[in-house]
């Protein structure tokens, strides 16, 4: 029995020992494997993250593009608002001039239109009212002077306007009224006035 259980023990620590040697290599090999998925997770780790750091700097762009889209439309509808402001500011104070230069603006604008200088002025019905008479003898003399027939005369009918006159000649009308003038006014300097307000 003794030859039985040395032999048999021998068998057991060969087989012990290669037991050993195949788990160490099993590990070594488990040990090589999960070193190469962990690459393979940390490579698709930091392609997931560059993708995403990518896809937020696109947002951000376009973020950042839409921002600066509204400050700049904001900023546009601002100076915008300023011109028109300015604009309203100057057809204010030509309403508000001094009666005497007032006459005389309305009196320079029929005879400057005037063709024939017998044509008929309409006014606002405050101006017809508290001008008209003035503005007609200014403006027939200023006719006179170029050498027309100085006949303007009042019309009866009255507009709508803020301030200026339409000169009137049969169907024909030319429009000097001081909001029609500065509005097309704005048309031509809307440019140079937003170099003086904005530089």
């Amino acid at each position: 029995m003794n030859g039985i259980e040395k032999i048999t023990g021998k068998i057991i620590d060969e087989a012990n020992i290669d037991a050993k040697k195949i788990i160490e290599e099993a590990a070594a090999e488990a040990e090589i494997i999960i070193g190469k998925y962990k690459e393979k997770a940390a490579s698709a780790a930091a392609d997931i993250e560059d993708a995403g750091a990518k896809q937020a700097k696109v947002r951000e762009l376009k973020y950042s593009s839409n921002a600066g889209l509204e400050a700049r439309k904001t900023l546009l509808m601002e100076k915008q608002k300023l011109i028109t402001e300015a604009f309203d500011k100057a057809l204010s104070e030509l309403r508000a001039l001094p009666k005497d230069k007032y006459v005389d603006l309305l009196a320079r604008l029929a005879a400057n239109a005037a063709q024939s200088g017998e044509e008929e002025i309409i006014f606002s019905s405050d101006d017809k009212n508290q001008y008209g008479k003035e503005v007609i003898e200014q403006a027939n003399k200023l006719i006179k002077a170029k050498g027309l027939k100085a006949q303007l005369k009042i019309s009866d009918k009255i507009r709508p306007i803020l301030g200026g006159v339409i000169i009137a000649s049969g169907d024909v009308e030319i429009n000097c009224a001081l909001d029609g003038l500065v509005r097309m006014q704005r048309d031509n300097l809307s440019v140079q006035v937003a170099q003086i307000l904005f530089g």
